[in-house]
This record gives C-alpha cells, sequence and structure tokens, in this order.
C-alpha cells in the first residue's frame, strides 16, 4: 500500500512535469528561434551523443547548437552564457562550465558562468566580483550571427551592459565584446572583465598535461593534485607593472618578476591530445594573464585573461603621503578579445601552441620570414661601455672605459681569434657618458675619440656587413641631462604624482620616466640628427618594454595610447636608420627590430613552474636574430652554453677595455666583471662551439622540442638539422650517436 502511494505521487509529479514542459516549448520555443537561437531536434542530439562520444566534457542536453563548420561546432547555454565547443576532427568536446557542488556559492557560479565581472561601487574602494549566474535581475536576449551568436546583456540592478560576440572562424573562436557596447550607470563602474575563464578547466590530476602561461621564455605549470601547496596563482599584466598606476618595489637585493611581453595563454589535456591556445588580441595592452593551479582557492586547473577596464590606486590628500583609494574615472578604451585555437594530435602542445602563434604574426605582418646566407657564421652581440661618470669634488667626473681606438683594438683581435660576425652596440658614446645625460645628445664624447674617429670606425664595421650601433633610450629621464626638465619632460602618474625611478645608486639617485609626447619629440628630433650625422645603427633601449598611462594636460591617457604613441615614433625612426636593434620588446614593437637582444632563456622560477619551454625563441626562429642576456654575468657558465644551444640563442656580451674596477662609484657598479682582457678567451671558446652548434641552424625555423629523458632534449628544425642537448653527467646515445655528458651533438637527418 505505501509503494502504490508513492508510484501515484511519482506518476502525478511526472504527468505535471510533463505538461508544464509542453506549455513551456508552446510559449518559449519560437521565441528562442527569433531571439537567433537554433534548435536541434532529439534525434539530431541523439546522434551528437552517439557519434560523437569523446573523453573531453560531455555535450549536455542543456546546450543548443548555435553555429558549425568544417572543423568545429558551437553550443551555447543561454541562461549562464556557458558555451561547449566539438572538434570536430577528434570529437573533443570542449566546456566552459564547471559544475560543482562542493565550493562555495561565489565560486559555483563563477565557474558556472560564461561571463563574469568586477565593479566598483561609489565610494567603496574594492572592487567587487559578480557573474551572469548570480545576478537574478538581468535580462539576455540573442542575435543570430552567420558563424555564431551576438548576447546583448543588461544587469539591471547593477546598470551594466554590454554585448559578446562569438564566432567560428575555421579551427578558431573568437570571442568579442566591443567597448562602444559598455553601458553603465551612475552608481557601479565597470572594473574588469572574464569572458569564459574556466573554458578548458582540469580538476586536480583527473588529466594529464599542463597549462601554458607566457612567463619569461614560456613556462608550463602540470595539470596536477598538488595537495594544497599552492597558495598564490600567476597573475601578471600584459607588458608588465602600469607603473603610471602602481607602486613598485623594487628592492635591490631582489630580481624582478619577467615581464610578460606576448599575450597568449593556454592549456593541453594529454600532449599529443587535445590543446587549446588563447590569443589575447584586444585589449590587451590592459589585461592580464591568469593562471590558477589545483588548490589555489578551487582543485581546478584553469587559466585566462582578465581584461583591465579601469584599476584603484592611492589618491594623496597630503604631503606626509596620506591618501585614499580611489578609482579610475576613465574607462580603457579598447575593445575586448580573445582568439582561441583548438589543437588536436601533435599539435596539442606548447610546440604547436608556438607555431600558431608564429603563423598569427606572420598574417599580422608582425613578424616576416628572414632570408639569411646559410654558410655565414653566425652573429655575436658585443655591447661596449664608453664612459661613464663619478661624483667628484665640485662636479661629476668622467671615467672613460672604452675610447674608438681601443674598441678597435678589441675588434681586431676577435678577428683573429674568429669572431669577424659582431653587433658593436656603443653605450656611453654621447657627451657626457652613459648615465648621468638620457636623453643624450647626438654629440660624440671626444674623451673617447673625434667625430672622424667614430666615422672611421664606423666604416670599418660597415665593409665587413655589420653597421655601428648607437646605443639611445627614448624613454628614460634623468636631471643632469640638458634635455630634460623634471616639470616639463616627466610623466605623471594618474595621481599627478611625478613617475620617479629610484636607482639605489650614488651619483643619479633618481631616474624619470618621460611622457609618451616628449619621447614622440625627441624621436624626430634624433631622427633628423642622425640621418645628418649618416648614422647607420641605433639599438633601443626601454622604449620597447616599458609601458605605462599618464595624466596629460588633456586628461588620462591609457597605455593601449602609449603603445600607439611608442608605435608611431619606432616608424619615423625606422624610416630614418638603416637598422634598429630592440632590448626586450613587447610583440607589438617586433616590426621595428631588425634584431631582439635580452631574450630570457628562463622563467621567473615561480614554485608552481614545473617546466621552463622555449615558447619565445621556437616563434622567433627564423624570423629574428635573438640573442641571449649577457654570458660574462651567467651563473653557471656551462649549464647557459647548453641552453643557449637548446634555445639557438645567440651570444651576447657586455665589455669594457678598462677593468670593472673604475666603475665602482658610477651607476654602472652592477657591471661587475667586463674587461675584455678577461674574457677573451672565454669568448673565443663560447663562440666557437656556439657557431658549431647553432651554424647549421641559420634561417630555419624549429620543428620540434622534445625531452628525450630527463636531461636529454632534441630540437627539430625545418632544414633536416637535429640538435641533441645532454645536460646530464653521462654520455647518452641515439639513433646509433653518442652525446656527450654536459654537451651536444649536431645530425643532419635524411630528408
Amino acid at each position: 500500500m505505501r509503494n502504490s502511494n508513492w508510484i501515484r505521487s511519482v506518476a502525478t509529479a511526472g504527468i505535471l512535469l510533463a505538461a508544464i514542459a509542453v506549455v513551456y516549448l508552446l510559449l518559449f520555443g519560437n521565441a528562442r528561434s527569433n531571439k537567433g537561437i537554433n534548435s536541434i531536434s532529439d534525434a539530431e542530439l541523439q546522434t551528437a551523443f552517439s557519434e560523437k562520444e569523446a573523453t573531453g566534457a560531455k555535450l549536455s542536453p542543456e546546450y543548443r547548437k548555435v553555429a558549425d563548420n568544417n572543423r568545429l561546432e558551437l553550443w551555447l547555454k543561454e541562461e549562464s552564457l556557458s558555451i561547449q565547443v566539438m572538434d570536430k576532427s577528434s570529437g573533443y568536446v570542449w566546456s566552459s562550465e564547471i559544475i560543482d557542488s562542493d565550493s562555495n556559492e561565489s565560486w559555483r557560479n563563477f565557474m558556472a558562468s560564461g561571463l563574469s565581472l568586477e565593479y566598483f561601487q561609489e565610494n567603496k574602494p574594492n572592487a567587487i566580483r559578480t557573474d551572469i549566474v548570480s545576478q537574478a535581475n538581468k535580462s539576455i536576449t540573442f542575435e543570430t550571427l552567420d558563424n555564431g551568436f551576438k548576447a546583448i546583456i543588461r544587469l539591471n540592478d547593477l546598470q551594466i551592459g554590454m554585448e559578446l560576440f562569438v564566432m567560428l572562424e575555421q579551427d578558431q573562436l573568437v570571442v568579442r565584446i566591443p567597448q562602444q557596447s559598455i553601458m553603465e550607470g551612475n552608481n557601479k563602474k565597470l572594473g574588469s572583465v572574464f569572458v569564459y575563464p574556466f573554458l578548458g578547466a582540469t580538476k586536480a590530476g583527473e588529466k594529464e598535461g599542463y597549462m601554458f602561461i607566457p612567463d619569461g621564455s614560456g613556462a608550463l605549470i602540470r595539470l596536477a593534485d598538488n595537495k594544497g601547496k599552492f597558495k598564490i596563482p600567476f597573475e601578471a599584466k600584459i607588458y608588465g607593472i602600469n607603473e603610471g598606476i602602481e607602486s613598485v618595489n623594487r628592492g635591490i637585493f631582489t630580481n624582478p618578476p619577467l615581464t610578460v611581453q606576448y599575450p597568449v595563454f593556454g592549456i593541453v589535456h594529454g600532449e599529443g591530445g587535445n590543446g587549446l591556445f588563447g590569443i589575447v588580441e584586444n585589449g590587451q595592452y590592459n589585461a592580464k594573464i591568469v593562471a590558477y593551479p589545483n588548490g589555489v582557492n578551487t582543485p581546478y586547473n584553469w587559466t585566462t585573461a582578465q581584461f583591465l577596464s579601469r584599476e584603484s590606486y592611492l589618491q594623496p590628500t597630503s604631503r606626509s603621503l596620506g591618501g585614499i583609494i580611489v578609482y579610475e574615472k576613465s574607462r580603457n578604451p579598447e575593445d575586448i578579445g580573445i582568439r582561441y585555437t583548438f589543437l588536436s594530435g601533435k599539435d596539442a602542445s606548447y610546440v604547436g601552441m608556438a607555431k600558431t602563434y608564429q603563423a598569427y604574426l606572420e598574417e599580422k605582418s608582425i613578424l616576416a620570414r628572414k632570408n639569411e646566407d646559410a654558410d655565414a657564421k653566425i652573429p655575436m652581440q658585443m655591447d661596449v661601455l664608453g664612459a661613464d661618470t663619478e661624483n667628484g669634488m665640485l662636479s661629476k667626473r668622467l671615467i672613460p672605459m672604452t675610447t674608438v681606438g681601443q674598441l678597435e683594438k678589441m675588434l681586431e683581435d676577435m678577428r683573429t681569434n674568429g669572431i669577424d660576425n659582431v653587433n658593436v652596440v656603443y653605450k656611453g658614446w654621447n657627451e657626457g657618458g652613459y648615465s648621468g645625460t638620457s636623453p643624450s645628445p647626438v654629440k660624440y664624447e671626444t674623451a673617447l675619440g673625434s667625430k672622424k674617429d667614430f666615422q672611421r670606425l664606423a666604416a670599418s664595421l660597415n665593409e665587413i656587413g655589420t653597421p655601428l650601433y648607437l646605443y639611445s633610450d627614448f624613454t628614460i629621464g634623468n636631471e643632469g641631462s640638458k634635455r630634460f626638465s623634471v616639470r616639463s619632460h616627466a610623466a605623471k602618474k594618474i595621481d599627478k604624482s611625478i613617475l620617479t625611478i629610484p636607482t639605489y645608486d650614488e651619483v643619479y639617485k633618481t631616474l624619470y620616466y618621460l611622457s609618451a609626447e616628449t619621447t614622440s619629440s625627441l624621436v624626430k628630433q634624433n631622427a633628423k640628427l642622425y640621418a645628418e650625422q649618416n648614422i647607420s645603427g641605433i639599438a633601443v633601449d626601454t622604449t620597447g618594454s616599458v609601458l605605462f598611462s599618464e595624466m596629460t594636460s588633456n586628461g588620462s591617457s591609457s597605455r593601449s595610447q602609449t603603445a600607439e604613441t611608442y608605435k608611431a615614433s619606432m616608424q619615423t625612426l625606422s624610416e630614418t636608420m638603416p637598422s634598429i636593434l630592440m632590448y626586450r620588446p613587447n610583440d607589438y614593437m617586433l616590426p621595428f627590430a631588425d634584431r631582439v637582444l635580452d631574450v630570457p632563456m628562463d622563467t621567473s622560477q615561480y614554485i608552481y613552474i614545473s617546466e621552463t619551454v622555449p615558447f619565445v625563441q621556437m616563434v622567433l626562429k627564423g624570423y629574428k636574430d635573438y640573442f641571449a642576456p649577457y654570458s660574462n654575468f651567467f651563473a653557471n657558465p656551462q649549464a647557459s652554453l647548453l641552453r643557449m644551444i637548446e634555445t639557438a640563442s645567440y651570444p651576447s656580451y657586455y665589455l669594457t677595455y678598462e677593468t670593472s674596477y673604475k666603475l665602482k662609484h658610477t651607476n654602472s657598479n652592477d657591471v661587475y666583471t667586463s674587461a675584455y682582457a678577461d674574457w677573451s678567451e672565454s669568448m673565443t671558446d663560447t663562440y666557437r662551439i656556439l657557431n658549431e652548434a647553432l651554424q647549421p641552424t641559420i634561417g630555419a625555423k624549429m620543428q620540434n622540442h622534445e625531452r628525450l629523458s630527463d636531461g636529454i632534449v632534441k630540437v627539430t628544425y625545418d632544414n633536416g638539422i637535429e640538435v641533441l642537448v645532454n645536460y646530464t653527467s653521462r654520455d647518452y646515445q641515439w639513433e646509433g650517436i653518442s652525446v656527450p655528458a654536459k654537451g651536444f651533438q649536431v645530425k643532419e637527418v635524411n630528408r
């Protein structure tokens, strides 16, 4: 009797639910189509489940297919804006939604939402996070696009709205929020936006694989159960800290993290299985790359980009450094956009990501294939310090370190030793020396040589096909320079304070960032002067790697505006100068750099990084010559030499003719070992070894990078060359050849 009552109750409930479902379909089924969401029949849904059973996420009946092409299918869950993407080539399904009943409500809603944001409330300094699922009073309407959908979003309680475009393009998913579509009320202002942050996320160690982050040369974070040992995620602003807003703690004894110079991220579910690679192609100037390993707030591994619309900062209210926290009045003017590429098979790896990004940069004309003489020797980069200054009794005293005549002797000796393909960057060549005259006058320091001496040096280098590069910095100012005034030329932070750089040195204790307008003016002036003096090459520091917002006479100027000013300046310079080198350029500066200097071979060494990979080098190889950091400053020269071979990085040195002891009381006191006589023999040996290893790869692209076993790496090039590197203390046998301990072997493969 008890059982029959139970059965009747269930039957009644079932009939009631069925009736509700019928009414719902009659009332709202057509409305979905009118909003632009294509319906799918039960038969189609069943076919999708049966034919495309995959080891990724499961296609859910809560989703509706809204677009497909030859490679991908796009499915949408309307109420949360979550998506699922099926890769037809593998049947693998990628989902942006995580269902986790064990997490607290805030994280549950965040993980289930396709769109989340932070907002600032009037008179409150800290941003508040919310998401689509948490906002009950909202409206989302949809419009059909040929290759996807547009969602018109209104969060009514917040008075914030925007339009989200989600589209398929071949093997890619493009997500975009136009800046002009963003709406804000009076009391709440948009702080930041996450779009599909959990796309591709995995739980603990349920899948093998890794997250890729663009730290240094490139880094992997393994998908694993970390047993709670990691507490802090990877969070790094693309193009570095915005010093126009944030305060930077420049410790004397600590090295800052490496700058994210490429706006990319990715995740691999089983190397050689399936991968997802994201390129931040809109809004990158004001965005972060974030990666949360398992155990940091949730048990999931996830990585994405966070787009910053505005930030909070300390507004001083008194000279005693008191102040209040406020947020920016103006919203950053950029659109928001991510381009995802779905990788499968052998392309599902950091190697596939590097190739994808390389192709993307080539398509955008940021990279162009380099034609090189395959019979030439590899180049070496040599920075030479001409002169610097120290404090004297009454005034600054010049300390000559390398005269033109001494540099000529160094180069002659190097040619005798077989080093005859050298890029020479002359630092401190200008009147007044290196440290105290930035922005430098375009005048030669007579203590180093006459104008004719410099011209003779440049001519002799040109004869062997190498221009003399004069070091220049258009972004750093010093009160010792006659071309600089703090009041007129220094950049101002958003809080209207001067943007200063403490040096902790005894001669020039404070440097300044120049305003973008000043940089532009200086470049125009210098370009004309360089042309008049027939200067053939310039090495540009800082301008290509530093980016900040600032306060101008016309209001606040964003980092994207600064970047545009810098790009226009470098375009002006490139139209005048035959050749430009750049130190650590961000990706948008690559078109102006003939060669790239000081490319990192390592990472910031965060505790959660499981492996360093040569992502940057794989992107650049075959397109730009790139050079490692200075070899005379390496802590472990032998390991660094092998790393240069592995990454195909050309060598560089920072040298002087005189002993570096003379720099003890200058701002160049960090140049602690630089005398050419001390480094000549080691430099010759290093060059000989690197030329043997890398000369066969000149002009070639990296095709593959793999670890054969612990401490053994094989790098394959598209010209049929394989380079094997052995970091271990034992010889290694590979396909009939022996790779010596702490050594390498070059193998030519029959193609």
